[in-house]
């Protein structure tokens, strides 16, 4: 055991040790990362980014003092507030604060936690490699090891997700404080001094908490700290492991208590039975055996060709179904195997190969997440590469006596980590783009239905409709996804096309039914639905259909902003005032509520308070017609002249060539759709005489 009788302790310094061997290697990493990382600093916002941080209003933080709300992570303001990461999302909040949504300050942030993880891993690897348990077999070449593994590790093509999307800061600073915490826990058992250790000890429980506040998977950090002290600081014998398994129920206690603290078990077992995951807990079971051989494959071969955000990935629906499922487990059966029989002859190895699939545990069993994504062996691959290090280093010691070979074999690891880190640029390079990383997927996974709708969101905002339709039709007819979500999301896409391009409300009808039969729990294809009724002039079937359905979604602003426009036209003024309070006490910067409020008041012939409502959509969105067109009618009747001629005069403005009449009867044909209802007879009347009579008054 590791103590002082033996010889051994550290020098106390500072928590970080800066000799020139460390600064070195920080300064190594510091370049090596700006290089291969370069192109990520202007990359756009992906996938989760838009949920979690863009339009998660937990995390829009105006001042200091509503930094607390973003520890709610995406419920802050729903009735039933559930702390989530509290300190992933208080640093996004920050972000937030300090910068808005201007991607830059979230890119350097995600980079500096990535180059602070891998120099925390290099000092963990190094100090590990020196401990007398180890300082015999590898104190010699501790400082290379250290070093050429922390590259392979921090240059991996396999962690640009964790780095370079901004919501996986997650995965990444979750990473970096398990990493610290280990460093200081190792630390503390080594230092003798009674400061120093106290030091030590704070900061790894300090570490600890920091990264369980992040992500969940550090839960398992009490489980490795157990596991790394039986490995590395007593050594294993036979009583370091009867006296490491009687401590280990502490550490398992801790992790098991945390889990059931922190895991909102309903929303597990409600995943599945609401069917969003189209494969049973057992069958996620039986796929992550695959999983995790396609991850190990990755981190040893990443070409860019088996590189993805969203990969295609059958699932195992028995142990012979693919009969690759059954290989995989008895695989990893023997791969633990070996590694518990030989943890005494060949530690180092024994502990990568269980500290890589421990650390899986958390994400790789029944828990109902998406089955594989690349970011989830940030933690995982942390010492992964560390036998491979010493295998390639041993290798350059034994041909010292023959320098050509020697050199031919520095030279071939200098290529393979030129490759690496090449590779790593390339997908920086595809990853900065949303449409191209997209484009990338979809060619990558052809059968794959989430990346096709993600890139016709593209095609559409770019108005290239026909391109966004046939990836939307064939997203639809492929109907393979682990998240069904999606295919119900095609559907409603599909519906959206349908309605707004083709004018078909027919078609739109048929898919908004078609989505709520694919996944009836969403709200939006119930609005589109409600919005084809309403269409159809039928607002009694749509507010059939309001009421089913509105009063399962109380915080959702699209589904109550609906509601709100279907009292309207069943003629119930006060209702649908009070429905637009709730929904701006949702969300203030939606247009839609004060539009139905604005036009609730004209119909009671409130016109101030109806006016004051529709200035407000005009100061949300300034290009909104039929607010201006509104405003014309509520000035007529408030006898406000000045204001009359400027409004008459923006709406003269806005019709450009087209005739007026023309124009005007245009805008009223989608009336049974918006709150203001367009009367162009009217309308037409008071923007020719308050034309002509600024033309008067001109000459």
């Amino acid at each position: 055991m590791l103590n002082r009788e033996n010889g051994f302790t550290l020098p106390w310094r500072s928590p970080i040790a800066f000799d020139r061997e460390g600064a070195f290697a920080f300064v190594a990493l510091l370049m090596a990362l700006l290089l291969v990382y370069s192109g990520s600093f202007q990359g756009e916002w992906h996938f989760d980014d838009f949920h979690n941080v863009v339009d998660n209003r937990c995390v829009h933080v105006q001042n200091l003092d509503d930094l607390p709300k973003s520890f709610y992570g995406l419920t802050c303001e729903a009735a039933e507030r559930w702390i989530s990461r509290p300190f992933a999302y208080a640093t996004l909040a920050l972000n937030y604060y300090l910068g808005g949504t201007d991607v830059v300050g979230y890119h350097i942030v995600n980079f500096a936690i990535h180059l602070s993880a891998a120099f925390f891993l290099f000092l963990l690897i190094r100090l590990t490699l020196t401990l007398p348990t180890m300082n015999e077999r590898y104190g010699n070449i501790a400082y290379p090891v250290a070093l050429l593994s922390t590259f392979l590790w921090a240059t991996s093509p396999l962690h640009v997700h964790a780095v370079t999307i901004i919501v996986q800061r997650m995965a990444s600073m979750a990473g970096l404080f398990y990493v610290a915490s280990l460093y200081f826990y190792v630390r503390a058992r080594c230092v003798v001094s009674g400061k120093a250790r106290i030091a030590d000890c704070l900061l790894c429980g300090m570490c600890a908490a920091l990264a369980f506040a992040t992500k969940e998977n550090a839960a398992v950090l009490p489980v490795t700290m157990l596991l790394y002290d039986l490995f590395f600081i007593q050594g294993i014998s036979a009583e370091s492991v009867r006296k490491t398994l009687k401590w280990a129920v502490v550490p398992l206690v801790v992790v098991i208590a945390l889990g059931l603290a922190y895991t909102d078990f309903s929303l597990q077992r409600a995943t599945y039975d609401a069917g969003v995951r189209p494969f049973t807990p057992v069958e996620r079971l039986l796929t992550q055996g695959r999983v995790l051989f396609l991850y190990a494959s990755l981190l040893l071969y990443p070409i860019p060709s088996r590189l993805m955000l969203l990969h295609d990935i059958d699932i195992s629906r028995g142990l012979l179904d693919p009969w690759t499922t059954l290989a995989a487990i008895l695989g990893i059966i023997l791969i633990l195997g070996f590694a518990v029989a030989k943890a005494r002859r060949f530690p180092l190895l024994s502990f990568a190969i269980l500290f890589f699939f421990m650390n899986h545990l958390i994400e790789g069993t029944v828990i109902p997440l998406e089955l594989i994504y690349e970011h989830r062996n940030y933690i995982p691959s942390m010492f992964f590469f560390v036998p491979i290090a010493v295998v390639m280093v041993r290798t350059l010691d034994y041909f010292s006596y023959r320098r050509g070979i020697q050199y031919f074999m520095a030279g071939g690891f200098a290529l393979l980590l030129a490759f690496q880190g090449h590779t790593t640029f390339e997908r920086n390079d595809i990853v900065r783009s949303d449409l191209h990383l997209w484009l990338n997927n979809v060619r990558k996974a052809p059968n794959l239905s989430r990346p096709r709708i993600n890139l016709a969101k593209h095609y559409y905002e770019a108005g290239m409709y026909d391109d966004a339709y046939r990836e939307l039709k064939t997203a639809e007819d492929l109907n393979r996804d682990t998240n069904l979500r999606q295919i119900g999301i095609a559907s409603y896409n599909l519906g959206i096309y349908y309605f707004d391009r083709a004018k078909d409300t027919e078609q739109a009808e048929q898919q908004f039914i078609k989505a709520l039969e694919r996944f009836p729990s969403q709200p939006s294809a119930i609005v589109g639905l409600a919005t084809v009724y309403l269409k159809k002039g039928d607002v009694e079937k749509a507010w059939i259909l309001m009421k089913k359905h509105a009063p399962h979604y109380p915080n959702d602003t699209e589904m109550i902003n609906c509601y709100g426009l279907i009292l309207l036209k069943k003629g119930n003024p006060k209702a649908a005032i009070k429905t637009a309070g709730r929904s701006m006490g949702l969300k203030w910067s939606q247009p839609q509520p004060w539009e139905i409020a604005g036009e609730a008041w004209r119909k009671l012939g409130q016109w101030r308070k109806a006016a004051q409502c529709w200035e407000e959509v005009l100061r949300l969105n300034p290009a909104n017609t039929r607010a201006q067109l509104a405003l014309v009618e509520l000035y007529e009747h408030l006898k406000d002249g000045p204001a009359l001629t400027r409004m008459a005069g923006r709406c003269w403005a806005l019709k450009s060539a087209a005739p007026l009449d023309e124009w005007l009867a245009g805008l009223a044909e989608n009336s049974a759709v918006s709150a203001y209802e367009v009367d162009p007879k009217m309308l037409g009347r008071i923007i020719r005489r308050e034309i002509s009579r600024e033309l008067i008054q001109e000459r």
